[in-house]
């Protein structure tokens, strides 16, 4: 048992795309504190690494595969070809930082000809493997998310 005037610290490891996040308080009531403002750090976190802006390039990276119309980014590449997961990762990539809700993703995501039912699912399982982030109600693509879709657009371009 520690003696009174031993200091016992309390350390929680978060394991993020882009580097570990660690979260520290000396009671476990400090490291709750810590831990609920986390959300909040993390996309702060993640907008420095992803930067405000959108690569350069997209449009070209994107060309052939999401045409963006007066719509909005409509997905191009043959239903065959790519999954509905691929399909949500490039209309968020053609929407750059800004975080898009479920209903405008499945709007694009109908206009593109690819209606599906199961669309949430598929942004959960995004969420859960670090690809999309969630801010309130609206998703973004998470730095790492931006590399799978630009991998995933050289691919359908033959690259």
């Amino acid at each position: 048992m520690p003696s009174t005037g031993a200091l016992m610290k309390l350390r929680v490891l978060v394991k993020r795309p882009f580097g570990d996040v660690e979260v520290e308080g000396e009671s476990l009531d400090e490291l709750i504190e810590g831990l609920q403002v986390l959300p909040d750090w993390l996309l702060v976190i993640d907008r420095l690494v992803m930067g405000s802006e959108i690569p350069p390039g997209p449009a070209e990276l994107l060309t052939g595969v999401v045409e963006l119309s007066e719509d909005g980014p409509l997905v191009t590449a043959p239903k065959e070809r790519i999954s509905d997961k691929e399909a949500i990762g490039l209309i968020l990539y053609a929407k750059g930082v800004e975080a898009l809700e479920p209903r405008e993703i499945g709007r694009f995501l109908e206009l593109s000809g690819r209606p599906s039912t199961g669309f949430g699912a598929r942004l959960s399982e995004m969420k859960r493997e670090g690809l999309v982030v969630k801010e309130g109600n609206a998703y973004r693509l998470s730095a790492a998310g931006r590399n799978w879709v630009e991998d995933t657009a050289s691919r359908l371009k033959g690259g």
